[in-house]
């Protein structure tokens, strides 16, 4: 049975959802950038206010006249202490666009500062149209933006996550020559990388023609190929699906996009649906409960990981990436750094080691205590009950990891979601700080 939304559900060409604290945002077209949120993923609220409240960035009014306030097609990532949301602004049927990018350091608290400018069209026909931006961090930490409609396509750039602004120049992705081809995300699994694209047309309630293709590439870059239908037009109610999102917890995959309400007066709605890969292709489903992902069996095997907390989505990771004996070892938001990565050893007796891939150094209880709220740091491996640790399943892909020292587990101090929390040892509580998912880079 699909997942039934309710609350504010009201959307159109839907950010991806993002997730701070306990409560994930949901962002989308609308005056000034409009967004709701929700604890459950079910139940969702507005927002007490916009992010642009009264007026928007006076930069705006020469980069694209005629514009009227609302904005386009907004995307969200977290990168160097900051959640980045990038925005787009143009009238309708025009290439002159611009996209720009805002930002704050919390979203339950906001304060957001706008960055101005990332790129632009001028409203030439052969040019790539600057709007629906999608943000993709990959593995080794590099983040890009995808971007385009109609005219000349979909291009794809580096972003800088020190600054939120571009890297060299843009690198055509797919389509050009008019094709109905516009709002893409990028989403990588194994050895592949997946371009969403819509294809027909938007914004006819009911009768819009929209529906969403995929294709593949071993590059980031493309060429992309294998292209086909994952979303059609029409599925009982839902017609006319657009702007997918991706939304990753753990062993869950969650997609946002809209759809237009054959049993709701044709209204713009919020859709959210499970991902899954199947013989080396996404599959997209309806039917699932939030949480309820598949199951892992047995611990991780050798290799490899980044380790994220539950509650924060955050990494493990040394402080720093420091190469030092006795670093603090701490959560922050994944950027590619090898201090955020760690080789895990089955050490034969029931127990792993975990050594840092920067430091070579291994996960340690700081001077052998067995004391609740004992801090973790790195150190040289010797191989004592302080470095060997138990992996214990709880559900949906995530593990407790318990020192064989003293007993106790991983811990983000205090369940804080903040960069740079500590990680400590602390006596099993069964809260989500406590959690942690093992995933490949």
């Amino acid at each position: 049975m699909a997942l039934e939304l309710t609350g504010f559900d009201n959307s159109h060409d839907p950010a991806a959802l993002v997730k701070d604290g306990s409560t994930y945002y949901h962002f989308t077209t609308g005056d000034y950038i409009w967004y709701s949120t929700s604890r459950d993923l079910v139940e969702w609220t507005p927002a007490p206010q916009r992010v642009f409240p009264n007026s928007w960035p006076s930069w705006i009014d020469s980069a694209v006249p005629g514009f009227d306030g609302e904005f386009w097609a907004p995307d969200v990532i977290h990168m160097n202490g900051y959640y980045y949301l990038y925005y787009s602004v143009s009238t309708f049927g025009s290439s002159r666009s611009a996209i720009g990018v805002v930002r704050t350091p919390s979203l339950s608290n906001p304060n957001w500062q706008d960055l101005g400018m990332v790129i632009s069209s001028n409203g030439g026909r052969n040019e790539k149209n600057a709007i629906d931006p999608a943000l993709f961090r990959d593995d080794d930490g590099r983040v890009y933006m995808s971007y385009g409609s109609w005219h000349d396509g979909i291009g794809i750039i580096e972003i800088n996550p020190s600054t939120g602004k571009t890297i060299g120049s843009v690198t055509h992705l797919y389509g050009g020559g008019h094709q109905s081809i516009e709002a893409p995300y990028i989403t990588k699994n194994g050895n592949y990388y997946y371009l969403f694209v819509n294809r027909g047309v938007c914004c006819r309630g009911l009768d819009s023609t929209y529906y969403i293709e995929v294709g593949r590439s071993t590059s980031v870059t493309g060429p992309y190929s294998g292209w086909r239908t994952i979303l059609p037009n029409r599925d009982g109610r839902y017609h006319g699906p657009g702007h997918i999102g991706l939304l990753e917890e753990g062993n869950c995959s969650y997609v946002s996009t809209h759809y237009y309400d054959a049993t709701g007066g044709g209204d713009a709605k919020l859709d959210i649906l499970s991902l899954t890969y199947s013989a080396g292709w996404p599959v997209l489903s309806r039917d699932f409960t939030p949480g309820n992902c598949p199951s892992v069996a047995g611990p991780p095997t050798d290799g490899t990981y980044i380790i994220e907390a539950r509650h924060s989505g955050k990494a493990l990771a040394v402080a720093n990436n420091s190469s030092d004996n006795g670093a603090n070892v701490e959560q922050g938001s994944y950027a590619g750094s090898a201090g955020q990565r760690w080789q895990l050893r089955d050490l034969g007796n029931g127990y792993y080691s975990l050594v840092n891939a920067g430091s070579g150094r291994s996960l340690d209880v700081w001077e052998l205590s067995t004391d609740a709220g004992a801090n973790i740091a790195q150190w040289d491996y010797w191989g004592g009950d302080g470095q060997q640790w138990q992996l214990e399943s709880t559900d949906a892909g995530y593990f407790r990891i318990r020192s064989r020292l003293s007993g106790h587990v991983l811990d983000v101090r205090g369940n804080s979601p903040s960069e740079g929390a500590n990680v400590i040892q602390w006596s099993e509580t069964g809260r989500n700080n406590q959690e942690w998912y093992f995933r490949k880079p």
